[in-house]
């Protein structure tokens, strides 16, 4: 559950101005009204807000004329917030809002107790705010928190879950989603998608490839070369419903930030792979999606055919550490690989690239990246399996290409039958490896067809279960 307040200051003293909330269904919806101005109270007079654990809460500011010689989206801010019990510390970062002059600081509910936050801008309507937070305890049981690595087990992967805030091992076992453009303007598809496959199929999480141009245009597949400069509200706004309600479920979304080609190689971006505009994407990134629980990135597919070393780099190192401290694990898809020639990649087995592999697997530290590896279906070896998990130890691992059933030219790397993913989720589950399924046979839009045999699937899901 998201819900806000608005703040509006002139010089002194400061005003609080309390908005109509953001339209929150569950903590799935976005921005609906803002800004039903009220009496004036110094900051220091301003009482806590309240929030659920593992929900967010978003703190709008009215700040005209913020944006003198600058985009609105460019206007900076930091919120640093500390933990009255326990010291810890999460840092947020302002974000435009796309309405107005309204500007938004949030924070995300990742342990129960008192939350004080102080801002930090250049802008003086956004600067030296004092903001407060309690987060109560949860009303659902299943909701989970944001991801991390567990102590003496680091491989595994892990969110919050309960009421202290205690990493809980959960293997994610994704299903593949719609892409965004289909359903970000029907909440009701997403929602409905969501609970046919965690219900009926037991997933416990989805998986949103390609999104791409979608992060500057929700509607459009075109290339990045022409996108616009200013995010798009309406993605954000969709991604953090999907992510609030595998979370409400107690799962996971895992979401692919590029592509592959024109349509995802971020150095076609105006301004090429680390100018302004990459920069601005995942400053929104951070700053919208870092405070909201159950989702983790990749980069994109296909990554050793467009991206290189300095790229994959520039891109760990920009996005990871603004993030401000609620964790997401981040990495990428590696493949050691004979591509194309009909045979298994398998994964830091064969040799050829392992050296490679293994560097681009580990740019950041093993509680931050995942290792991503590329295996086809089926005909993967488990001693592939095996010694992906051997080659690089000291963090989760996901095998990300997807699971597919499908009929097209690259059957030799699908499943060919429904009966095959019976044997396939436990084969990476019970290793504690990350897996992506799909059944590709009569939808268009990117997620799975619903199995025949989905009841069988649920059984064997919940027999792996952590």
């Amino acid at each position: 559950m998201k819900t806000s307040t608005t703040f509006s200051r002139t010089r002194t003293p400061w005003r609080k101005a309390v908005a109509l909330p953001l339209l929150i269904v569950a903590g799935r919806s976005l921005l609906a009204a803002f800004i039903l101005t009220c009496g004036a109270l110094p900051a220091s007079a301003q009482l806590p807000r309240k929030v659920e654990l593992y929900h967010w809460v978003d703190f709008p500011v009215e700040a005209p004329g913020a944006a003198a010689g600058v985009a609105k989206w460019d206007v900076e801010g930091s919120c640093t917030w500390t933990h009255a019990d326990s010291s810890a510390r999460r840092t947020s970062m302002l974000w435009y809002s796309g309405l107005d002059d309204t500007y938004v600081y949030r924070f995300g509910g990742s342990l129960q107790g008192r939350w004080t936050g102080v801002t930090g801008s250049p802008i003086e309507a956004l600067d030296g705010l004092k903001l407060a937070v309690e987060v109560t305890p949860s009303g659902n049981p299943k909701r989970i928190g944001w991801s991390g690595q567990r102590s003496g087990e680091p491989n595994a992967w892990a969110h919050q879950k309960g009421p202290d805030g205690e990493l809980a091992k959960c293997t994610p076992i994704l299903i593949m989603m719609p892409d965004v453009r289909h359903w970000f303007d029907d909440r009701a598809r997403m929602c409905a998608f969501v609970a046919e496959f965690n219900d009926h199929h037991g997933f416990n999480g989805g998986h949103i490839s390609t999104i791409g141009r979608s992060w500057f245009d929700v509607d459009s597949i075109g290339g990045l070369h022409t996108a616009s400069a200013a995010p798009d509200v309406r993605t954000f706004a969709a991604l953090e419903a999907a992510a609030s309600e595998w979370s409400e479920r107690g799962g996971w979304l895992h979401l692919w930030m590029w592509g592959k080609g024109d349509s995802g190689d971020f150095a076609n971006l105006p301004g090429g792979h680390s100018g302004p505009q990459s920069r601005r994407i995942n400053r929104y990134i951070a700053a919208r999606l870092g405070p909201v629980p159950g989702w983790s990135m990749g980069i994109g597919w296909d990554v050793e055919f467009w991206a290189d070393r300095t790229k994959l780099k520039w891109w760990l190192d920009d996005l990871i550490p603004q993030l401000g401290g609620w964790h997401h694990w981040i990495g990428h898809r590696y493949s050691d690989s004979d591509i194309g020639q009909g045979r298994d990649p398998d994964p830091a087995n064969k040799g050829e690239y392992r050296a490679r592999g293994i560097t681009w697997n580990t740019l950041r530290p093993g509680d931050e990246q995942y290792a991503g590896w590329e295996h086809w279906s089926t005909v993967t070896s488990d001693s592939a399996i095996e010694a992906g998990l051997t080659a690089i130890p000291d963090r989760p691992m996901m095998s990300e290409d997807r699971f597919r059933r499908r009929d097209n030219a690259w059957r030799q790397k699908d499943m060919h039958a429904d009966g095959d993913i019976l044997k396939e989720i436990p084969r990476w589950a019970t290793r504690g490896i990350a897996a992506i399924y799909g059944r590709l046979i009569d939808g268009n839009d990117g997620g799975s067809d619903i199995w025949p045999n989905k009841a069988a699937i649920k059984a064997v899901i919940e027999s792996v279960g952590e």
